[in-house]
């Protein structure tokens, strides 16, 4: 994977305060139209059992940032992109962190460069064609160049469920975004990963999946977790596509068990 001349992933550090425990960064990536706001919960939680966090921007999505003229958004070169960061941040590997498109830019990653992965964890994502529905709602709003408040809406609702007012203005930020951003993104996401990608994962593999995730069904994410030796699933109640905003105790606990206990496969 080319990383020459990739734009840089703005990062986010939150280190402990105290004793800092011995597993590497948690590096944690956003999905489409999202962005570092609803990691909170979960980075404080990881934070506070000692844990360091990196939480990244993808290409694009933080404030203010310009993109080359000739960048191209896709799955591959925002994998580029995160792991020239994370080059140039470290010189071991981390436990990545994607959930829904992010989950995507991390399975790339993990496949095409292992030696900067010691565990990588899906949430709220595996690789399953999303629902038609939605597919052809994506079609309809990228023909028209621009997302309606009414298809913004459907999203948050999918994602999150009822939010209180000021929880939604917080998050539904990342729709504000450039649509030269947002669209190509928007197709990386509905694209997925190419079929061999999975496969060719080395690192351990952690599914965390909210049971009633309207994205990705628990019968997906079981699916692909029994899929191949190594992979795990976590299935947490009480919990949609957001599982991390919704129950980020749970998550913490979840990951932090999986860090600790992880090898990496055989060869």
């Amino acid at each position: 994977m080319a990383d020459i001349g990739v734009p840089p992933c703005f990062v986010d550090v939150r280190e402990p305060s105290e004793a800092p425990n011995n597993q590497p960064p948690a590096v944690l990536i956003h999905g489409w139209a999202s962005g570092s706001a609803y990691w909170e919960p979960l980075a404080s939680k990881l934070v506070e059992r000692g844990q360091t966090v990196w939480i990244l921007d993808l290409p694009g999505y933080h404030a203010g940032q310009e993109l080359p003229q000739d960048f191209e958004w896709t799955l591959e070169t925002a994998a580029a992109s995160v792991g020239a960061t994370i080059g140039r941040m470290t010189s071991g590997p981390v436990h990545l962190v994607g959930h829904s498109m992010g989950g995507s830019v991390a399975l790339t990653l993990a496949a095409a460069r292992p030696d900067l992965v010691a565990t990588l964890t899906l949430v709220g994502m595996v690789p399953a064609p999303p629902n038609a529905g939605f597919r052809n709602l994506i079609r309809e709003q990228l023909e028209q160049g621009h997302f309606d408040a009414g298809f913004v809406g459907k999203c948050m609702r999918a994602w999150y469920g009822d939010l209180p007012a000021e929880d939604e203005e917080k998050l539904r930020k990342g729709f504000d975004l450039p649509f030269r951003v947002l669209a190509p993104s928007a197709l990386a996401a509905m694209t997925g990963v190419g079929p061999s990608i999975p496969g060719r994962v080395l690192a351990p593999l952690l599914v965390i999946a909210g049971v009633g995730d309207r994205v990705r069904s628990i019968d997906q994410m079981t699916d692909f977790a029994a899929a191949a030796p190594g992979r795990q699933l976590k299935a947490v109640e009480n919990a949609g596509h957001s599982v991390h905003w919704e129950q980020p105790e749970a998550c913490a606990v979840t990951l932090m068990e999986f860090w600790k206990t992880s090898r990496p496969l055989p060869a």
